[in-house]
C-alpha cells in the first residue's frame, strides 16, 4: 500500500504543489491567554443568628428577602420562666446587698470596741470572716443575677448585622433547644449588592492568577449578558478533585442590580497575558511532522538542539518544504505568537 501511494504521489506531485497541504499563513494580531473556570456566587458575609437559650417560639418577627438593620428583632421565644429566674435572682441579690450592709456594720462595730480594748481580738476575726463571707456572697449573687438577666435578654432573637434574610429556619409555635448546640434560626447575608465568586482554577493555570486581575463571567439565567469582577483573594489551601490539585480564587463582583443571586453558577474568564500587534501562526503548524515518505523525498534532516521555548515549523516555498526554528511566545491554545524564525505572510 505504501508503495503506490508512493507512485501516485510521485507522478501526480513531482515539485509538492501547494493543494496537497493545509498551509497557515504569518500574519500580525492579538492573543490573549483565558484561564476558564466555574464557581458558585455567594454573599461576601453571611451571618448565622442562633440562640442561647431553649423555649417556644412566640413571635417571628423577619421572613425571606427581608432587609435587616442591626439590632432589628427577628423572634422572640417564650421568656415567661427566664423572666421568672431574672426576678429571683435579683431578689437573691439584693438580699445578700442586705446581709453585706449588716455584716460590714457589724464589723465596723467591733473593729471600734476592740480599738478602745473593749472586746477581744477574735471576737474582730470573727466580724471580719463574717463580712468577707457576705461580700463573697453579694459577688456570687451578682453574677447569677447578671447571667438570669442575660439569658432573659437572649429570649428576644436581633439581627447582629444589617443585610437581608436569606434563610429562616423557625415557624411561631416551635420549639428551639439550646441544649448541646446553638440551633440555626436565621441567615442574613449583610449586603447583597456586592458579592463574590469562589472559582476553582486548576494547579496548572494558578501560577498566572494575581489578585487584582480583571474577570468577566456569565449565568446561566442571563446568557446574554456579561458580568465583571475583580480577584480579590488566592487561597493556599488546595483541594483535589478526580486527581487534579485545584486552589480557590475569590473574585468580587458588583451586585448593585441585584440580579445575580447567592448559589448561582458562574462560568468564569480571566484574561490571564496578552500580546497586542504580534507575530502569529495557528497553534497547529507545530503539529505537523512529515511522514517518512516525504522526509525521503525532500531529504529532510533532523534538527538537534531544540530550546524549551523553541520549535520546528515547515515552511512551504514553492513546492520546497524547509524545516525552521521558531522561538515561542504567547499561545491562546489556537494561535501562537511567534518571536524569532519566520516572516509576515510564510506559510
Amino acid at each position: 500500500m505504501l508503495f503506490i501511494v508512493y507512485k501516485i504521489f510521485s507522478s501526480i506531485n513531482p515539485s509538492l504543489n501547494e493543494e496537497f497541504f493545509e498551509l497557515s499563513t504569518v500574519k500580525k494580531g492579538n492573543l490573549a491567554y483565558e484561564v476558564t473556570a466555574t464557581g458558585k456566587i455567594n454573599p461576601i458575609n453571611t451571618v448565622t443568628v442562633g440562640t442561647q437559650v431553649s423555649g417556644i417560639v412566640e413571635t417571628v418577627l423577619a421572613d425571606y428577602n427581608d432587609d435587616v438593620k442591626e439590632g432589628q428583632i427577628l423572634a422572640l421565644l417564650d421568656s415567661s420562666t427566664l423572666k421568672e429566674d431574672m426576678e429571683k435572682s435579683l431578689a437573691n441579690y439584693e438580699l445578700a446587698q442586705a446581709k453585706e450592709s449588716k455584716a460590714k456594720l457589724n464589723f465596723e462595730r467591733i473593729n471600734k470596741l476592740y480599738k478602745d480594748k473593749l472586746t477581744a481580738k477574735a471576737s474582730l476575726e470573727d466580724a471580719e470572716i463574717a463580712y468577707k463571707e457576705a461580700s463573697a456572697n453579694t459577688l456570687n449573687a451578682k453574677a447569677n443575677y447578671n447571667i438570669a438577666k442575660k439569658n432573659f435578654e437572649y429570649a428576644t432573637i436581633t439581627s447582629p448585622v444589617s443585610g437581608t434574610v436569606i434563610s429562616k429556619e423557625i415557624e411561631q409555635g416551635q420549639t428551639v433547644a439550646a441544649s448541646f448546640s446553638t440551633p440555626t434560626l436565621f441567615q442574613v447575608a449583610e449586603d447583597l449588592s456586592k458579592m463574590q465568586i469562589e472559582a476553582s482554577i486548576s494547579e496548572a493555570d494558578i501560577g498566572y492568577i494575581k489578585p487584582e486581575m480583571p474577570a468577566t463571567f456569565t449565568v446561566d439565567a442571563y446568557p446574554e449578558d456579561k458580568f465583571y469582577g475583580k480577584i480579590r483573594q488566592v487561597r493556599l489551601s488546595p483541594t483535589e478533585e478526580s486527581n487534579v490539585v485545584m486552589y480557590t480564587v475569590i473574585i468580587e463582583i458588583d451586585n448593585s442590580s441585584r440580579k445575580l443571586l447567592p448559589g448561582m453558577t458562574a462560568s468564569v474568564i480571566i484574561k490571564a497575558q496578552e500580546a497586542n500587534d504580534v507575530m502569529m501562526v495557528s497553534a497547529m503548524a507545530l503539529q505537523y511532522k512529515p511522514s517518512a515518505l516525504i522526509r525521503e523525498k525532500i531529504k529532510i534532516k533532523k534538527i538537534e538542539n531544540i530550546n524549551e521555548n523553541q520549535n520546528v515549523v515547515y515552511v512551504y516555498n514553492k513546492g520546497k518544504i524547509i524545516p525552521t526554528v521558531i522561538t515561542k511566545g504567547l499561545s491562546d491554545m489556537t494561535n501562537i505568537e511567534i518571536k524569532e524564525g519566520l516572516n509576515i505572510g510564510d506559510k
